[in-house]
């Protein structure tokens, strides 16, 4: 990789491979980035490439990712296909010499994969990053600012809730970890309810889950993730977000606004700044989520010239990944995963073909 300060001028190249919803923000954030042009995208069907090549002007487009990488040999790679092929994309863009690639959660389909697919970038000195873009939302940032200067006192416990454990919970389980100042959990303790054969983004996940895990400070985490018509609302308040418990007051935390409740004092309140009705969302993303992910390919474009550690990093995505892999683990073993995670496949899988549950139905959707 080139020296850091030489490179810190130069125009870099980028590319997106899978041009649906999230190829589309990930593209409108590196036309929006200094010093970089959107260079090609490429997409299995041939319409949806074309469609998003005309809206972003884009001149290079392939229905093959490896064409995509000869043709344009890509400073920076976006992958925005579905999991089960972010490990095959990752290693086609380092060995097309790409020198970063910021890739969609969830990481992959198996804590093996995960690793094996950091490790990847890794020994090859490629910037790797997982598009947690939540990380940049200002709610998320206000609230984690007032959580570490006591404004609660000290944290106690965190409950996080979401419809579902390997998609959404991706989200969930990063926010905890950041409000926690991304300190190491040191077990996780999980449940999993396969009632129906469900599927998220063509992904097999669980009808329901119980996650607990703690950190060598005695602060536990609970996440419980479950959707209608087979889980009932998870909390009346707060099917979907979070809740931080201190000794002097607590956070409930939502994507569109964060209240602090402080036992005898003033609730401190901060509103997103982006519109919340999806009736007037484009294309119907949550314009938190193209804020959050410009911001993130902003970030990561500036650590690539500067040489420091990007916001992003790897190793978030993977411990949220360890957490999501050790919930299952747990659940098939009957009991508490210690972390590390040694087990290196998906649990959920391995025990749904083992005959673990028996599942009756199936569910097929986007959360």
């Amino acid at each position: 990789m080139e020296d850091a300060a030489q490179a810190a001028g130069e125009v870099l190249s980028a590319v997106v491979v899978g041009a649906g919803s999230q190829g589309r923000v990930h593209g409108r954030g590196y036309l929006a980035a200094p010093g970089v042009t959107l260079a090609g995208l490429a997409d299995v069907d041939p319409g949806t490439a074309r469609a998003l090549a005309a809206e972003l002007d884009v001149p290079a487009v392939h229905t093959d990712f490896h064409d995509l990488f000869a043709a344009v040999r890509p400073d920076i790679v976006s992958v925005c296909t579905p999991p089960a092929s972010h490990p095959e994309v990752v290693r086609a863009a380092v060995a097309a010499g790409a020198r970063a690639i910021h890739c969609e959660k969830p990481v992959a389909l198996s804590y093996g994969e995960a690793l094996e697919t950091a490790a990847i970038a890794a020994g090859a000195g490629v910037q790797l990053t997982f598009n947690l873009q939540r990380r940049f939302d200002p709610v998320q940032r206000q609230v984690r600012e007032w959580i570490a200067q006591g404004e609660i006192g000290e944290v106690v416990t965190v409950e996080g809730y979401c419809p579902n454990l390997f998609d959404w919970g991706t989200h969930i389980l990063d926010l905890i970890l950041f409000h926690r100042q991304d300190a190491a959990p040191e077990w996780v303790l999980g449940q999993v309810d396969v009632s129906v054969d469900r599927y998220v983004y063509g992904v097999f996940t669980e009808t329901a889950s119980l996650t607990q895990f703690g950190w060598a400070d005695g602060v536990r985490a609970v996440v419980s993730t479950g959707r209608e018509p087979h889980t009932p609302v998870l909390h009346v308040e707060n099917d979907l977000g979070l809740i931080v418990q201190g000794t002097r007051g607590r956070a409930d935390i939502r994507g569109a606004r964060g209240v602090l409740r402080r036992f005898g004092r003033d609730d401190l309140v901060r509103e997103s700044p982006f519109d919340t009705d999806p009736r007037n969302w484009e294309y119907a993303v949550d314009p938190a989520i193209v804020a959050g992910t410009a911001d993130a390919i902003r970030d990561l474009v500036a650590s690539l010239r500067t040489g420091r550690r990007p916001e992003l990093h790897a190793e978030h995505g993977l411990r949220g990944a360890e957490l999501i892999f050790a919930t299952y683990e747990s659940s098939r073993s009957r009991r508490r995963v210690p972390l590390p995670l040694d087990r290196m496949d998906n649990a959920l899988i391995s025990g749904r073909a083992e005959g673990f549950w028996s599942p009756t139905g199936e569910l097929r959707s986007t959360y």
